[in-house]
């Protein structure tokens, strides 16, 4: 049985109000058009009544809160999920590529991941030595290494099979991912890791495939320099390690704990030296990283 566009839903967490128009103009700008979309914001926002929409608000900004909030909304004829952030918008035939894709691939795919102009394959794919002797490089795009580093899922060809899938960019097949309702994930203002921790256990524990498509097409609103406050990049430092470190735990029969050790100690020893040469304010990035890994995390809960 085919799918069609109308047993689709975009789930949005917005937390951006000006992203959020361009989103939506995107939206209804498609040559086949969603069952449901559903906006769930962390401002108070005075949207305009749209069909097919569907807008809520949380006084929490985490994504994977505000997407439990969506998809608690979904109606009973809905058998996929696109999970878009607000910082995406959508080329006008997206949906139609995306339903056609969902329509051409076996059973056992289960998430079907968009390709974005947010990464640039070409640079991330080039050899660098300090990466590759930290165990933090790999040429295959989605590949998770034994360190727990994740490459970026993108794709130049038309599908490729991937470890994992970006959140913010991630179609499911919802007869596949049950668990993708209620999640459970610590309640941070930044959900880091959010999506390779649930995406890696569906394609390895639960066996499902994960592929990217480069026929399903969307573009970055705004290109945003990293400018962060010294105390942003010791926070955003610490919370990434302490969240890398949680999904070795979960996955320490697959992934290398000395190994994801070695990588960050390595890294970071680097990241710090460099830093300090250049005077750069990412020295406090790295510090936040050392520490990070040293965090206690056996009361996280993330599956």
């Amino acid at each position: 049985m085919k799918y069609k566009s109308a047993e689709l839903a975009i789930i949005i967490p917005s937390v951006n109000p000006e992203n959020i128009k361009i989103c939506i103009a995107s939206i209804n700008r498609q040559t086949k058009k969603p069952g449901q979309t559903i906006i769930i914001s962390n401002k108070k926002q005075n949207f305009k009544k749209m069909k097919n929409f569907i807008f809520s608000y949380t006084n929490k900004s985490n994504q994977v809160l505000q997407r439990n909030h969506g998809l608690n909304m979904i109606n009973k004829k809905i058998k996929l999920i696109l999970q878009l952030d607000d910082k995406f918008y959508l080329h006008n035939k997206a949906i139609e590529n995306l339903i056609n894709e969902w329509n051409s691939v076996d059973k056992n795919v289960a998430g079907i991941g968009i390709k974005s102009n947010f990464i640039d394959l070409n640079s991330q794919n080039n050899f660098n030595i300090f990466k590759f002797l930290t165990l933090t490089w790999s040429n295959e795009p989605g590949k998770v290494l034994i360190s727990g580093f994740n490459n970026q899922p993108v794709s130049q060809k038309k599908l490729i099979d991937v470890d994992w899938l970006q959140g913010g960019l991630s179609s499911w097949r919802l007869k596949n991912v049950p668990t993708i309702f209620n999640r459970k994930f610590p309640l941070n203002k930044w959900s880091v890791l959010e999506d390779l921790i649930f995406s890696f256990n569906v394609k390895f524990q639960k066996k499902f495939r994960l592929v990217i498509s480069s026929r399903i097409k969307a573009y970055v609103i705004n290109r945003v320099k990293e400018n962060y406050t010294v105390s942003e990049y010791y926070y955003r430092g610490y919370e990434y390690a302490r969240m890398h470190k949680v999904f070795i735990e979960v996955n320490k029969h697959r992934l290398s704990k000395f190994a994801f050790f070695y990588s960050y100690i390595s890294s970071s020893i680097l990241g710090i030296l460099w830093s300090s040469i250049s005077f750069n304010k990412k020295f406090f990035f790295y510090f936040g990283k050392l520490k990070g890994i040293c965090a206690n995390t056996e009361k996280i809960k993330v599956l």
